[in-house]
């Protein structure tokens, strides 16, 4: 049986400056350490019966593997990997895990066996090397890190990337003259001459074009999977409480070369959208959100084509007696070219219009595309413009409502409205900060009879505004349009609205 140490023993003397340093620093880690390597150290002190010399030489001997032992531990907790070493072996190997790695080195002991720690100082390190581990349901949620685009983070313990979006829009709209209270640029409803006094000036502000998204991506071994989900408020609501309700705009996934659900129309290209104040923007420029199912080929902001199937959705007037309906989806394809000077796209759509008593398949092609100008002053500088052709799909341009995509005649015999329209946009850089586009618009309908003589049936819109971002994020705009439109009948209509606008993109 080993004896106790002499109290003449050079035990406290050696152990006396580490005393004192412990008690000094008792909260901190190292003396934690310290302290329990010392007691480690302690439970294997030589028996008093041997001579005083050699007590002392294994004593020095004791302080001099204590002393290398703390370096080892004070070289771990410093690692600028974030590391853990357990042991000497341990410090040119690192663990993943240091509880998993403790566990494998000291067993636990078993309570109904009434064992206890082989060591208690190697316990205690165990315990207090555990306690460094980072706090989180996985390795990495302990931190943000970047994501594997733009602006997003990376999901703990998945591969994918999240993103929160979207922007607060206000717009304020200055009407010289009436144009019927409209929040977005509709140009059916724009008062004929003579409906109402020319004098009678309208003034709004809103902040229904406000805007929230979701983005999440993450590599798969089928390609890429994406979900992506925004809400706007231009719901259902009142306008003199301004309480509107949620409005989906886009409820889409996709996975490699498929893609599901509520997004842009194949028959949409937009990245030819002429930057405008209002949302509405060129007459003649397709803004559709429809939902379908397609297969594409291709980068989205790169050359591409696609094809695949929309949700149909004509509208049709005339003989009221004989219901619309739609019984096969609408059928788009489109093919882009993408280059350093811009960009060319051809789109092509083909669907059905059906009462209880016809059907007619019809279609259309538009046209579109983005040059760049850098020849005019600034590297930003582009052209954008599109052109379509077709009939029977009124319903893909923002600014028409109602009816117009054909009619029913009293036979039941199904007609359907012709398309043309065009427009051009040019946008302008002053400086990187300050940027001006100018657009020009016509749509002409060439309606069928039987279509309401106070219909729409053409018109053109110019517009020019200027835009300023002080800051990244933030927007600000004012801009000045003038539209002219004629009906069926032949009756004309014109109105200015000056309109400005703020947006804070987060």
């Amino acid at each position: 049986m080993r004896e106790t140490v002499s109290s003449q023993s050079p035990v406290p003397m050696v152990l006396k400056p580490l005393a004192f340093a412990t008690r000094r620093s008792a909260q901190s880690r190292s003396a934690k350490v310290v302290l329990a390597a010392t007691v480690a150290c302690l439970m294997t002190v030589p028996a008093s019966a041997q001579s005083r010399d050699q007590e002392v030489e294994a004593l020095k001997a004791e302080v001099r593997e204590l002393r290398t032992l703390v370096e080892q531990l004070l070289k771990s907790q410093s690692s600028p990997d974030g590391n853990q070493v357990t042991g000497p072996a341990a410090a040119t190997a690192p663990t993943a895990n240091p509880t998993e790695e403790a566990a494998m080195a000291s067993p636990a002991p078993d309570p109904q066996r009434n064992e206890k720690p082989e060591n208690e100082a190697t316990s205690t390190l165990t315990s207090i090397l555990s306690d460094r581990q980072p706090i989180g349901r996985f390795p990495d949620d302990a931190f943000v890190t970047s994501g594997t685009f733009d602006r997003s983070i990376t999901v703990p313990g998945t591969p994918g990337s999240f993103r929160l979006g979207g922007a607060i829009q206000v717009n304020a709209n200055f009407d010289p003259d009436n144009l019927g209270f409209q929040q977005i640029g509709t140009q059916p409803t724009i008062p004929l001459n003579g409906t109402v006094d020319d004098g009678s000036r309208q003034f709004a502000i809103h902040a229904r074009h406000s805007r929230m998204n979701f983005d999440y991506r993450a590599p798969t071994a089928l390609g890429q999977f994406r979900t992506f989900v925004e809400f706007d408020f231009f719901g259902d609501g009142d306008e003199f409480t301004n309480d509107y309700d949620l409005r989906l705009r886009h409820a889409a996934a996709e996975l490699g070369p498929w893609k599901l659900g509520q997004f842009w129309s194949g028959f949409v290209d937009v990245f030819n959208i002429p930057e405008t104040a209002d949302p509405g923007g060129p007459l003649a420029q397709p803004v559709l959100r429809n939902p379908g199912f397609f297969y594409v080929e291709g980068d989205y902001d790169g050359s591409n084509w696609g094809i695949g199937i929309e949700n149909p959705a004509g509208d049709l007037g005339g003989n009221t007696d004989l219901i619309a309906s739609e019984s096969v989806p609408n059928i788009v394809g489109f093919a882009k070219l993408q280059r350093d000077w811009g960009h060319l796209r051809i789109a092509g759509i083909g669907l059905q219009l059906k009462s209880d008593s016809d059907s007619k398949y019809t279609g259309g092609v538009h046209v579109s595309g983005r040059i760049n100008t850098p020849f005019t002053g600034h590297e930003q500088n582009n052209l954008a413009f599109g052109a379509q052709v077709g009939e029977g799909f009124v319903h893909y341009f923002s600014s028409f409502v109602g009816e117009l995509d054909g009619t029913i005649a009293d036979d039941g015999e199904i007609d359907a409205t012709g398309i043309l329209g065009a427009f051009v946009g040019y946008q302008h850089f002053w400086t990187d900060r300050w940027r001006s586009t100018v657009t020009a618009s016509l749509f002409e309908l060439d309606s069928p009879e039987g279509t309401d003589p106070l219909f729409y049936s053409g018109g053109e819109r110019i517009s020019a505004n200027v835009f300023y971002t002080p800051i990244s994020g933030v927007t600000l705009g004012i801009e000045g349009i003038y539209n002219t439109i004629e009906t069926v009948d032949g009756s004309k209509g014109d109105g200015v609205r000056i309109e400005s606008v703020a947006r804070f993109d987060f």
